[in-house]
């Protein structure tokens, strides 16, 4: 009976005490911030207050030895320590050294299961936090010209108050800036100029202060090409086609520094060979480009049509040259010419067409005769072209396949 009642009185004991693994004992209940949030300091450096929580049980007491971990969440830097151990006050503490950048930098506080709590600190630059632009007026100009307004930025604290003295780096692409940098006035505001460069694209400029919320500022202009002065041709002239076949020529009317302005009446002409040209007048598009089709005359030989632009200084023309020849067709395949004689007048173009392919290589190679074209070395699908100016005949062969061999006979 004595030996009983003395085990029960020592297990009555350990239970008050919470001495075992299997007790009850005080738990932590809550972590709250003690002391050290919404500070405010350089970016890079210590904070001047500890970061402090204070743990509780659920009764409200302070608890000592929980261990505490402090991670952080945004804006990069340190904590240390990483974690710590409640004190006899129920306090653990870690000191927040700051990221390079300025803005919201934030650190959380956890221990155990518990919601974990969060500080929150504010990094500046030289007293600056945020930059952002405040730039007025049209974006839009053309090639060459300077925006009435300047290019502005604000550079402002954590509270939106203005900072003077901030140094902003100024880049540009496509125009320029007046300015490489300019320091912020009272005001808060780093002020440049933009002159437009001469290509009609998009432009920008640039305003950095490295690390401020919003940095770097990028702000898109567009330059648009000035007044047409000249027109060029960009499709359709130096080709050869049949008699009285169909060519497309298309002109591009562009301002002093070669950029496409639409708006320019054209006229187009024949000028030698006959045939015709539609339409005679049209006026170029948004693109610069005006397009007209022209019908070759029956003749053979080089045919020339006109595009003036005559309300332009100058009235600057363009002379499209088409040379109208006989086209003909030999197929290479199977290791031969097909067919591998003809007879044809001069000026005559000869298409050899070795089809889609692959087919086994094949060359052109003439005799060496006055007057003859260009070999055409090996190739195994396609069409190679050569015109025949001069009367005469001229043998070919395959150097590849002995016995495949072929001639044209020119006519005067």
């Amino acid at each position: 009976m004595k030996r009983f009642c003395l085990a029960l009185l020592i297990a009555l004991a350990l239970v008050d005490c919470g001495g075992d693994s299997g007790g009850t004992g005080p738990t932590p209940n809550s972590i709250v911030v003690n002391a050290g949030n919404n500070q405010v300091g350089a970016a890079g450096t210590a904070l001047a207050e500890s970061l402090a929580v204070i743990v509780k049980d659920q009764g409200g007491a302070v608890l000592a030895g929980i261990n505490v971990t402090f991670a952080i969440t945004e804006g990069g830097g340190s904590v240390s320590p990483t974690s710590r151990v409640t004190d006899a006050s129920g306090i653990a503490k870690t000191r927040r050294t700051l990221g390079p950048n300025a803005g919201t930098q934030s650190v959380n506080a956890s221990a155990g299961s518990l919601t974990p709590v969060q500080f929150s600190a504010v990094a500046q630059i030289n007293g600056a936090v945020n930059i952002a632009s405040t730039t007025t007026g049209p974006v839009t100009d053309t090639v060459g010209a300077t925006k009435a307004e300047s290019l502005t930025v604000l550079v402002t604290d954590q509270t939106a108050t203005p900072v003077q003295g901030i140094n902003v780096a100024w880049t540009s692409t496509g125009g320029s800036v007046s300015a490489a940098s300019v320091p912020t006035s009272a005001l808060g505001l780093s002020k440049v100029q933009f002159t437009y460069g001469t290509a009609a694209i998009a432009q920008t400029a640039r305003a950095t202060v490295t690390g401020l919320v919003g940095s770097p500022v990028t702000i898109t202009l567009t330059a648009t090409a000035g007044t047409a002065v000249a027109i060029v041709r960009t499709a359709g002239n130096g080709g050869s086609a049949a008699p009285s076949s169909q060519v497309n020529y298309t002109v591009q009317s562009r301002d002093s520094h070669g950029n496409a302005k639409g708006g320019v009446t054209i006229d187009w002409a024949v000028a030698t060979g006959g045939g015709s040209i539609t339409p005679a007048q049209d006026t170029t598009a948004a693109n610069g480009n005006a397009s007209a089709t022209r019908t070759l005359g029956a003749g053979l030989g080089a045919q020339t049509a006109t595009a003036t632009a005559a309300a332009l200084p100058g009235a600057p023309a363009d002379t499209f040259t088409t040379t109208a020849v006989i086209i003909t067709t030999i197929v290479v395949t199977n290791n031969n010419f097909s067919p591998d004689a003809i007879s044809v007048p001069v000026s005559t173009t000869v298409t050899y067409d070795w089809g889609a392919g692959p087919t086994s290589l094949h060359n052109v190679t003439f005799d060496a005769v006055a007057g003859a074209p260009n070999n055409i070395g090996n190739t195994a699908s396609g069409s190679v072209q050569r015109t025949f100016n001069a009367a005469g005949t001229f043998p070919y062969r395959c150097t590849n396949h002995p016995g495949m061999t072929g001639s044209v006979t020119v006519t005067p």
